[in-house]
């Protein structure tokens, strides 16, 4: 479509939205049934399509092209763009949704709605350790080209939000309201923050000046879901708004995470234990992301932030084998040459193939002396920080050198 054409369109996109508001499912009904929106316009102005009700031909009568115009105006002059539907800025994964929005307002950087989005929701009113987690879990994630996604809402929204841009990283605002509206007031410097450098962008289904209503929010939440591959759920009670993105994300077929409970009987975590126990993927560091993103799409992420070496490729493994036999025959060579004597303790556990990082080898062995061990005794055991052994230990389980079992234990894996 030609910029003129989609700037023509553009009022006809603008008016629908004063008629039938967001996420109706009759609108999108009609729009199947028609090539572009004038077409549906002219149609509604006959009253020549069944099911419209008492309201919609109220409101069709109450609303003018004119109107549509001045709203047209009123963002120009404002800097407010128009994401219609048939836009092709309009983002692919939110498009695929059950009931996308016909028309996005936003302010910022357009471009991040297609870029590797992971939406973070939760409470309002988050813990201490809620914050926390939040915080590191999204710092972690920086160097690895993600676009947080939130509600822009007090606690872990804010939370959210402001990690990404303290860490360097872009992030979107899904909004309940007008996005030239102030809420919540507490946020204007996290709104101001996020339109600096191309770093953020605001976004809305609701026209400029809609108030935030109670009855926006959960409407709201699926456009939080559907501009990401995954959500992740941070902290919820039992009727947190949290949980309706959560089951958005389940509906569209998009990854769900939540970080386990701080406390099983404090029931400000009591929303996300039915989400675990239904099959959402625990959430305990930034890894736990990682490895499904890219499972799922690992052409969105580069093999080395997984830090998978070439003999773990396909491509590579022909070439992999062969080096492993030249190796493994140098070793025998070596070998061979050494005075015969028995070997010790320490050699017999540094029998095979071993990784090169040292802190790695010296998990690597504990395992191998010890069996099995929880990831806490581990750490302790060494004198490392439990983040660096989890790190240390995922690398060397996608190296094959050991293996998780249930419960946070590990092994050494068998020659």
């Amino acid at each position: 479509m030609s910029d003129s054409m989609r700037k023509e369109m553009l009022r006809y996109w603008l008016w629908l939205s004063m008629v039938f508001g967001a996420a109706n499912p009759r609108l999108m009904g009609y729009l199947r049934h028609f090539e572009t929106p004038k077409e549906l316009y002219e149609a509604l102005q006959r009253s020549a399509l069944p099911g419209l009700t008492a309201s919609d031909c109220s409101q069709i009568k109450k609303h003018s092209l004119d109107m549509a115009e001045s709203f047209l105006y009123h963002c120009r002059k404002n800097e407010i763009e128009l994401v219609a539907l048939d836009d092709e800025r309009y983002p692919e994964l939110l498009r695929s949704i059950h009931l996308p929005p016909i028309l996005l307002t936003a302010q910022g950087n357009l471009s991040l709605m297609n870029g590797l989005n992971l939406t973070v929701v939760g409470t309002r009113r988050p813990s201490p350790y809620s914050e926390k987690v939040t915080y590191s879990i999204i710092s972690s994630l920086a160097p690895n080209g993600f676009t947080i996604v939130s509600g822009f809402a007090l606690g872990i929204d804010s939370v959210a939000h402001t990690a990404a841009l303290d860490s360097g990283m872009p992030t979107i605002a899904v909004m309940g309201c007008g996005i030239n509206v102030n809420y919540p007031r507490e946020n204007a410097v996290l709104r101001n923050r996020m339109l600096e450098d191309g770093k953020g962008l605001l976004l809305s289904e609701y026209l400029p000046g809609t108030q935030p209503i109670p009855a926006n929010f959960p409407k709201r939440n699926r456009i939080l879901s559907g501009l990401s591959y995954g959500t992740a759920v941070i902290e919820a009670a039992a009727r947190s708004g949290s949980l309706l993105t959560a089951d958005c994300a389940v509906e569209q077929g998009r990854n769900l995470f939540c970080v386990p409970p701080h406390d099983l009987f404090d029931a400000r975590y009591a929303g996300v234990i039915p989400l675990l126990r239904d099959g959402a993927i625990p959430l305990f560091q930034h890894q736990d992301i990682l490895y499904e993103y890219y499972t799922a799409w690992p052409q969105r992420i580069k093999a080395e932030e997984m830090r998978v070496k070439p003999e773990q490729s396909m491509i590579f493994a022909e070439s992999s084998k062969h080096a492993k036999a030249s190796a493994a025959r140098g070793m025998q060579n070596e070998a061979a040459s050494e005075t015969e004597q028995l070997p010790s303790a320490a050699d017999s556990l540094q029998q095979g193939p071993m990784p090169e990082n040292e802190q790695e080898r010296a998990i690597l062995l504990w395992l191998r002396e010890h069996g099995e061990t929880h990831v806490n005794d581990l750490a302790a055991a060494l004198d490392l920080d439990l983040s660096a052994v989890l790190n240390d230990l995922m690398n060397l389980e996608l190296d094959g050198f050991v293996e998780s079992l249930f419960g946070k234990q590990y092994r050494a894996v068998s020659e």
